[in-house]
């Protein structure tokens, strides 16, 4: 199979925003066209990421309905994306151990690019795949979302489209671009190059100013099935909202349950590191290299999925008209002043470690 259609995501409009967090489902070619799924079960927290430059965050309550959460589909014809009116009762933010990242400090925030697999080194941790993106898209190995050019739909606009994801310059390129009255997504993913289970993944990224355009960074299941699934940096690219959301259960609407962390990153366009920790116990969710929201077992009520994941990324136009329209979308469905006929988030690199 062609590493484009093994890799084949339709996305729906669930993408966080400034003022609300949700989710970006994603659907890999050939899964079960019925296991979509909305969930009924979201909890939401803002947390501190411990001091890292340019972020701001101001706790939620438990139980606050402030900050309300999409549902996310994922192997089915995706969900329409709506608010969540049930948020859970009792997030955990930064509880437990400091050990997990208290040593793990990947290259501090920088204005340069181009960093190589010595300078992604965590302390405790081993690099066992790095992707720096010096060579071409094919030399990756990885595969191009947007084969036949489909629909995006459930509140983006127009398609998404193989010609949206390519390397340039050192760095991986996911570009949302309108073009002859279309606008047209893009993604990628390591499914044909590397999976992990567990561990901890860092991506190395800067976004775009443009309002109304999405993304998400993601772990999807290489076995194709749904769920789990790890959302750890989804938004707009303007933030300054990001939300992490864990998915697990079943496909079916009661069966699937999700919980969520939020926070805000006020310098969107600097270069970062967004990454994940997931263990037996827990996920981490971190910005560089610090933690800023944790889901628990506790918080599940069952292990974390110890499933073998493969990380993705895509784009979306939101559709002022469409399904996603209580979230922040694009200005008329057209470019102007606040969002350009091409967006373009960078890739710097993207690693996975174990411990030691």
């Amino acid at each position: 199979m062609k590493p484009a259609r093994a890799t084949q995501l339709l996305m729906t409009a669930g993408l966080a925003v400034a003022t609300a967090t949700a989710c970006f489902p994603v659907q890999p070619q050939g899964a079960n066209p019925a296991a979509a799924a909305p969930s009924t079960s979201v909890g939401s927290e803002q947390a501190s990421p411990g001091g890292p430059a340019g972020v701001a965050a101001t706790a939620t309550p438990a139980g606050d309905a402030s900050v309300p959460a999409a549902p996310s589909s994922s192997t089915g014809e995706p969900t329409a994306a709506a608010p969540s009116g049930e948020p859970s009762t009792s997030p955990h933010g930064n509880a437990g151990s400091p050990s997990d990242v208290a040593t793990a400090s990947p290259s501090q925030p920088s204005e340069a690019s181009g960093l190589g697999r010595s300078d992604a080194e965590i302390n405790g941790w081993s690099v066992d795949y790095f992707e720096g993106f010096d060579g071409s898209f094919e030399d990756t190995k990885w595969g191009h979302y947007g084969w036949k050019d489909p629909e995006v739909g459930h509140g983006a606009m127009g398609v998404m489209s193989q010609k949206n994801s390519f390397v340039e310059n050192g760095h991986l390129v996911i570009r949302t671009q309108y073009q002859d009255g279309q606008w047209s997504a893009g993604g990628a993913s390591s499914a044909d190059a590397f999976a992990a289970s567990r561990g901890r993944w860092e991506v190395r990224a800067k976004f775009p100013r443009g309002k109304g355009i999405g993304y998400a960074f993601l772990l999807w299941p290489e076995d194709k099935s749904w769920p789990p699934e790890i959302d750890f940096a989804e938004g707009r690219v303007n933030g300054p909202r990001v939300s992490g959301t864990y998915h697990w259960g079943d496909s079916t609407e009661e069966g699937h349950k999700q919980d969520q962390r939020v926070f805000d990153n006020t310098d969107m366009g600097g270069w970062h590191t967004y990454g994940v920790i997931v263990e037996d116990d827990y996920i981490v969710f971190t910005f560089d290299g610090q933690e800023w929201g944790r889901i628990t077992r506790d918080d599940v009520g069952e292990g974390i999925t110890d499933k073998r994941m493969w990380f993705g990324v895509q784009t979306g136009a939101m559709d002022p008209n469409g399904k996603a329209n209580q979230y922040e979308t694009v200005d008329g469905g057209v470019p102007g002043p606040l969002t350009p006929a091409v967006s373009d988030i960078q890739i710097d690199y993207v690693a996975h470690y174990t411990r030691g």
